[in-house]
């Protein structure tokens, strides 16, 4: 996990240069060190190695007795230690010092290491806590020469997963690395014993070839002493206000100076043993940190509870984040970065028990009184945070259904209709519900047959998308939004936008109308409009402890980010999404097609994501079907194949309807490897919608994949940047690789010139996909190879001859040649074997005289 800050660290020493890798403890500063060591040692490197290590910090010369040295018996004192070290520092050859944990260093050595840095100027590598204005810290006696710093990030998401792939040996489901993650607070020891405990104590098993969390937590007995290790040092008025803590819950600043003090929180924080973060007004919010120390507090103090009763008080509601950006895409890439530079830990845990807590609140209104109006409110919750199925059933068998109004009915009857095909998979179940519905109140049937189209779209059973007609006057709020989704699976953003904009939306669907209005402004072109509402959504969100709108608008501004070429960015929010744990089976599919979209590079079919393992091969939103996923995997043998593949995904989803699916994926294709069947499918469907936000693309890819370079060159020459700048640049490269697959060098080196003009001209903000094939003529036989590479130049029958097999069989060998490499002539097809790498072609070794000189062909001979 430390490759790359390793490698950072290497560079900097290889400059003469100090380093100082700063991290909280248990960030990994040690397990680095020592990698940092074994690397600098397999280079040639002479490492004088200390180790800082608390029990030590007041024997003196400790950290020195530590290097293992012989020192004589006239090696004492300060002075006489420097004097030895600096003969051994004298002698010929690259040497380094490393001292991991400089604070628990005792003084004497301390000392010895200032004098020898005055004397020879040898790299040292120190590890300090990020803790500055601790009053022991020694780092700063050491900064009296040209250093730099390297910082230990807290654990990602990502990371997280990887970790406990690494640790385990198979992945882990969403929600144990969201738990995993959020209660270690990032911290790679806490995250790591956590992990392993959890495996020793049952709290991990491992099912279906991945590690599931059967409990609510993975609290056990084995963490006790790492945890109780954070707490090594600490005072008595530090250790009861921790106490104190854990028992309010994130509580005001203000409300904890009166009652732990001002030094104790001040002393707690230096320690990172609390976390601050921000309410929605802005006032400061303390809470203990990392969570698995404020469990363990929390379980301790259960008998106290009586003495401190008077301490629990002050509950606030939910945190800000910072605003997200209004204009401009660089400002919402830099405010993504930025956010990616943080540890998010605490927001989460904040964000998860506000929600409990909501829930909570309205089960209870619920209880209090079972009708329609306490039950939208609880339902509305539901649609994004996780559900207790035996409470949600309860909710739907109990309410009062005469209770309250027609829109309030509708809410209640499309979430259980909804619920009982995504959490049961019982379709018909959950149509039969809405007919009853439209029957019992003929004022709902257009809203009724509407969801019900909705259902059957969304679903995998076959059959088009159909979308049903209003009633005369204006819709509802509940048939605009499903109207407007539907227009959305068909690609007609500009209906979709008109359909929204024309119903009256009530309060538990605006977050739905928000969705539904940043995907047709994605669909239409008008992808950074598209990111902004995402992202300020998004935030929204995050202050209103939404997580449906969190789940959707971290999809959406994926999407965006991806299309951008953004992808560290887009996995980053996908991550930040999945931290908060599997969401209500509402959000299946969102949830499922984030998976997938965040494991697009990885090229792995979603494994290291936890992919969900059901899915069909197209849905009705990207990322909700297999296809993209499956397009970005696969290793095309030739051009040709891919473009089939590719169309093949591309018509199944028109067949279902779900054209805005089509053209996303069609679009990616042509960027990994384009084919002529993609393009053509992707220009009849833009035609028939009269969407021309695509055009230059196509232009572009017309003149790329006929090779008319000519053409190419006008339309990159006039081209007026829009949201597909990021497109080209991917489509260029493809339609040279697609050229290089089919044994045309010198047409994939003019794409690659183009490329590289057109990438300079209008700097995309993101990366290329890296997408591989295979390469050209790996398909082959090793007889197959032999034909080939001399198909160009010698007949049928002096190959039958030399072979020692038959004409028709040469035929036979060229014919299945040409077909697997898309070549259209004898010497194409030579050009391309030539071309394959050398052992590739064992075995395939000739004779053939060369016509001109009757030598062997050197070629062959090698």
């Amino acid at each position: 996990m430390h490759n790359h800050t390793i490698d950072r660290v290497l560079g900097y020493v290889a400059k003469g240069l100090g380093v100082r890798i700063v991290g909280a403890p248990g960030s990994g500063k040690s397990t680095l060190v020592r990698s940092l060591v074994a690397r600098l040692e397999e280079d040639g490197v002479e490492v004088f190695a200390m180790f800082g290590t608390p029990a030590l910090a007041a024997v003196p010369f400790a950290g020195v007795s530590s290097l293992g040295l012989d020192f004589n018996s006239r090696t004492i004192g300060i002075l006489g230690v420097s004097d030895y070290l600096s003969a051994q520092f004298a002698r010929t050859g690259a040497r380094v010092m490393v001292i991991d944990d400089v604070g628990n260093l005792d003084r004497e050595s301390l000392a010895v290491v200032n004098i020898l840095r005055s004397r020879a100027n040898v790299p040292l590598v120190i590890t300090v806590n990020d803790n500055p204005l601790h009053p022991t810290a020694p780092a700063g006696l050491l900064a009296c020469l040209p250093e730099a710093s390297v910082a230990l990030p807290a654990l990602g998401f990502g990371q997280i997963n990887k970790l406990i792939a690494k640790i385990l040996g198979a992945p882990a489901e969403v929600d144990v690395a969201a738990h995993v993650l959020t209660k270690s607070g990032g911290n790679l020891r806490l995250a790591v014993r956590l992990v392993e405990s959890s495996v020793l104590s049952g709290g991990l098993l491992l099912k279906n070839g991945r590690w599931s969390m059967p409990g609510a937590g993975l609290m056990n007995e084995h963490l006790y002493g790492a945890l109780e290790a954070l707490l090594q040092g600490l005072r008595t008025h530090q250790l009861r206000a921790l106490h104190k803590m854990s028992l309010l819950g994130p509580t005001p600043v203000s409300q904890l100076v009166a009652t732990v003090g001002e030094d104790a929180l001040d002393d707690l924080e230096v320690g990172g043993l609390i976390s601050v973060v921000s309410s929605p007004d802005g006032t400061p919010v303390a809470t203990v940190f990392p969570p698995l120390l404020d469990d363990y507090l929390a379980a301790r103090a259960v008998g106290s509870r009586r003495v401190l009763q008077s301490t629990l008080t002050g509950r606030v509601g939910s945190h800000a984040l910072a605003e997200a950006p209004t204009n401009r895409l660089p400002a919402a890439v830099a405010a993504i970065r930025e956010e990616m530079n943080g540890n998010h830990a605490a927001t989460n845990r904040y964000f998860q028990q506000r929600s409990e807590a909501m829930e909570r609140d309205h089960f209870s209104a619920w209880e209090h009184q079972r009708n329609l109006a306490n039950a939208v409110p609880l339902l509305a919750c539901y649609w994004g945070a996780p559900v207790d199925p035996e409470r949600v059933q309860e909710v739907f068998s109990r309410t009062d259904m005469e209770s309250g109004t027609a829109g309030e009915l509708f809410f209640f009857t499309m979430t259980q209709a909804w619920w009982m095909y995504t959490a049961r998979g019982d379709l018909k179940g959950g149509v039969a519900l809405l007919r009853t519905t439209a029957s019992r109140e003929p004022r709902l049937r257009p809203e009724a047959e509407a969801f019900i189209s909705f259902l059957e779209a969304s679903c995998a059973a076959d059959g088009k998308v159909t979308i049903p007609d209003p009633e005369p006057g204006p819709p509802g709020g509940a048939f605009a939004i499903i109207k407007g989704i539907l227009e959305l699976y068909s690609l007609k953003p500009g209906a979709a936008l008109t359909s929204i904009a024309a119903g009256d939306m009530p309060d538990e669907l605006q977050r739905f109308e928000t969705f539904i209005r940043g995907l047709a402004l994605f669909a239409s072109g008008r992808v950074e409009e598209s990111l902004i509402l995402a992202l300020a959504s998004r935030q929204k969100a995050m202050q209103e402890i939404d997580q449906f709108t969190l789940v959707s608008q971290s999809y959406l501004a994926a999407l965006s980010l991806q299309n951008y070429g953004l992808f560290d960015e887009a996995e980053y929010l996908m991550g930040r999404s999945f931290s908060f744990g599997t969401p209500s089976p509402l959000l299946n599919s969102l949830h499922g097609a984030m998976l997938r979209l965040s494991s697009l590079r990885a090229g792995d079919g979603g494994g290291t994501a936890g992919t969900p393992a059901k899915a069909p091969d197209v849905g009705p939103l990207p990322g909700v079907g297999t296809g993209l996923l499956d397009l970005a995997a696969s290793r095309p043998v030739s051009a040709k194949s891919f473009d089939q593949l590719a169309s093949r995904v591309v018509s199944k989803a028109l067949a279902r309807g779900f054209v805005f699916e089509a053209v996303h994926t069609g679009i990616f294709a042509l960027g990994l490897l384009a084919g002529p069947r993609v393009r053509d499918l992707l220009k009849g469907i833009l035609r028939e919608r009269g969407l021309a936000v695509h055009d230059q693309l196509l232009a572009a890819a017309d003149a790329a994949i006929e090779g008319d370079v000519a053409r190419l060159r006008h339309v990159l020459d006039t081209y007026v940047p829009d949201a597909d700048t990021y497109h080209i640049c991917m489509l260029l490269r493809g339609a040279g690789q697609r050229w290089q697959l089919s044994g045309e060098p010198d047409m994939a080196r003019e794409l690659a010139r183009a490329a590289k003009d057109f990438s300079a001209r209008f700097r995309p903000t993101g990366t290329l996909f890296d997408f591989c094939s295979e390469a050209p003529g790996s398909s082959l036989t090793v007889r197959e190879i032999e034909v080939a590479m001399v198909a160009g130049q010698q007949s049928n029958q002096d190959i039958a001859e030399h072979l020692g097999i038959s004409i028709r069989t040469v035929e036979s060998h060229i014919s299945n040649a040409l077909r697997k490499t898309d070549s259209t002539t004898r010497k194409q097809l030579a050009d391309l074997v030539q071309g394959i790498p050398e052992e590739s072609r064992v075995g395939a070794v000739g004779g053939f005289p060369d016509q001109e000189t009757n030598r062997l062909n050197a070629v062959l001979e090698g």
